[in-house]
């Protein structure tokens, strides 16, 4: 997981799906449920460690490594990066991964980072496990539509994370950065925002299948507020805008990335 980069934004660009129901929260009976049909499934993966066959991808690769494209629609890409060295001494060895800031014509800017699993089911996590450590605080969580026209049925579902983070200043003060993150998992012919159905999906094909699904991690990244520039030696120009017009950011993004990241995608 990476620390965010920011610019000058604007707005512009389409909404998510006006007016679609948020899921309300889930019983205690049901997630009673979902506790125990996870803690099975991540049981019968640990027993069933020797798999033999591994899935193809279900994003593009170049020379077998997941890439991001200079330009996807109106967004120009940054420098790509791979793997950071902490990350390589955390992931399993054959995890691979390229993360990319993109800008559009307006100045407004997201980060891309995708993460593609090898045979090891410990190479992809939720970020709601490593953003905390970030200093991040989530403030709210849920499943979000955005049209996609590339989308199976012209729209993708993603998992939406509001997010703060104080920021240390020089001279002992602080200022506050808020953050949209939104991220998604793909698969062979799969696509989920759920954590606990690609855990299901990967212990069925490891059991009845002897094959390991080699899922990849999309993690989108945009800010809505940041009114000083950041640390750790990342700039950040101030941003000022409402949790409605980044997400119309993100949306817009979504829409030009979506089809680059396609295995049958030519770049």
């Amino acid at each position: 997981m990476t620390e965010p980069q920011t610019s000058q934004t604007q707005q512009g660009g389409p909404q998510p799906i006006a007016g679609a129901p948020r899921p309300r929260g889930p019983s205690v009976a049901q997630i009673g449920i979902v506790v125990a049909i996870l803690a099975v499934a991540i049981s019968v993966t640990g027993l069933t460690s020797d798999i033999t066959r591994v899935s193809e991808p279900g994003i593009r690769l170049v020379d077998g490594k997941p890439s991001l494209p200079d330009q996807a629609g109106e967004w120009i890409g940054g420098k790509e990066e791979g793997l950071s060295e902490m990350e390589r001494t955390i992931l399993p060895a054959d995890t691979e991964g390229t993360r990319r800031s993109y800008h559009d014509a307006a100045s407004n800017e997201v980060y891309c980072s995708v993460i593609l699993a090898g045979k090891e089911v410990t190479s992809i996590h939720r970020p709601e496990l490593c953003l905390p450590g970030q200093g991040w605080k989530i403030e709210s969580e849920y499943t979000e539509p955005i049209q996609t026209p590339d989308a199976r049925g012209g729209v993708l579902h993603v998992m939406r994370m509001n997010t703060t983070r104080t920021l240390s200043m020089a001279g002992g003060q602080t200022a506050v950065a808020r953050f949209i993150f939104v991220y998604w998992f793909v698969g062979k012919d799969r696509v989920t925002p759920y954590h606990w159905q690609r855990i299901l999906w990967t212990a069925q094909d490891r059991v009845l299948h002897n094959r390991n699904h080699r899922w990849a991690y999309i993690l989108i990244e945009a800010p809505s507020t940041v009114d000083q520039p950041g640390t750790e030696g990342r700039s950040a120009g101030a941003v000022h805008r409402t949790d409605t017009e980044t997400m119309q950011v993100v949306a817009r993004f979504v829409q030009g990335i979506y089809p680059k990241l396609a295995a049958d995608s030519g770049g």
